[in-house]
């Protein structure tokens, strides 16, 4: 693999976000001796994004090459998967076309990459930047890709980090489709707010033994446009994204017990739906009981539409079960990663 950095931008229609988010790519500090591209996937839009893309990009004096390809088939995990593909560089920055990465973003990326080969998905810490003030339902319940993603730096014993922001391993990647991984979540389509992609390729990562990652020093922006910020659009999506549920957790259960029999599954399976049952049943108790202002209410009643969406999916349990057994398939094919994992001895050799 060719040492350096790739940053993947997938966009649909995207032209009224994509200049600030050039922007903070141009202006990014990094040795001269540091590989790297950028890669724009024009994911089926109807705007003139490829045009704006190309007059921003030659504003700037700099090194880094920009690159235009298209992926006509809707869905962010395909979009991704062409850039994937497509990418000169091992490690992959996954740049929203909303996210706007520090200064130092792509030499941090780079750094913790390189020392540490164990690490297949590194998660950063984005940072919400507001087009209008948040409600506070929002600030209360906030499902977007933000926030701190653990207490320190280090290993996710959860094995997940959000898809914005985070940085790839190309051979990692490679692993997976080479045991023809083919994800069941496509991520956002189109208009439509479906997601759970990112957390899918995560999981995925995990089963063939790397490591998935945070690092709070990696910090990046994540701009909410006003459209995001409405109760409807935000029913939408807590609609859109329950769905994901179904596929998740059979990822979630085989992670954490490391048990392939279907007796475990069952009994892990009826854990987790007493868990929802619980939560639901002390969600409903703040909404009748607890006093609290409109804008708590309201959070409370969208946490509570989520909770139904998940409990909905325990009714096909035939079909989580059939996702738990894909999922062991899918360890069983892929070859399981052990690196001693002290800095890289290929660090410094590129560095310098």
């Amino acid at each position: 693999m060719n040492p350096g950095v790739t940053i993947l931008i997938c966009t649909y229609n995207g032209a009224a976000r994509l200049p600030v988010t050039l922007q903070h790519i141009a202006q990014q500090v990094m040795p001269a001796s540091l590989p790297c591209e950028v890669i724009l996937v024009d994911n089926a839009s109807l705007d003139n994004t490829v045009e704006l893309a190309q007059e921003e990009w030659a504003r700037y004096d700099t090194r880094i090459a920009l690159r235009i390809i298209s992926e006509p088939k809707p869905g962010l995990t395909y979009a991704r998967e062409r850039g994937f593909a497509a990418a000169a560089y091992e490690f992959i920055i996954l740049c929203d076309d909303d996210n706007w990465l520090s200064s130092s973003y792509v030499d941090r990326a780079f750094t913790v990459m390189m020392q540490h080969p164990t690490i297949g998905l590194l998660g950063g810490y984005g940072q919400f930047v507001y087009e209008e003030p948040p409600p506070e339902w929002l600030v209360v319940f906030n499902l977007y890709a933000g926030g701190r993603q653990a207490a320190a730096s280090g290993g996710m014993k959860d094995h997940l980090v959000y898809g914005a922001g985070a940085v790839l391993r190309k051979a990692a990647w490679e692993t997976l489709r080479g045991q023809e991984f083919a994800g069941a979540l496509t991520d956002r389509l189109g208009h439509q707010l479906s997601s759970g992609g990112d957390y899918e390729l995560s999981y995925a990562i995990a089963l063939a033994g790397y490591m998935i990652w945070y690092d709070e020093a990696l910090i990046f922006q994540h701009f909410i446009t006003a459209n995001r910020l409405t109760r409807d659009y935000y029913i939408t999506y807590i609609k859109e994204s329950s769905r994901c549920f179904s596929v998740l957790e059979p990822y979630k259960i085989l992670l954490k017990t490391g048990r392939h029999g279907l007796g475990n599954f069952r009994w892990e399976l009826f854990k987790s739906f007493w868990y929802h049952i619980k939560k639901t049943g002390a969600l409903l108790f703040k909404i009748a009981f607890v006093r609290k202002g409109p804008g708590r209410r309201t959070a409370y009643m969208l946490e509570l539409l989520l909770l139904k969406g998940r409990l909905r999916s325990y009714e096909h349990f035939a079909v989580m079960e059939k996702n738990y057994k894909q999922a062991i398939e899918l360890k069983l094919r892929l070859p399981q990663v052990i690196y001693p994992d002290p800095v890289s001895a290929d660090y410094a050799a590129v560095r310098d």
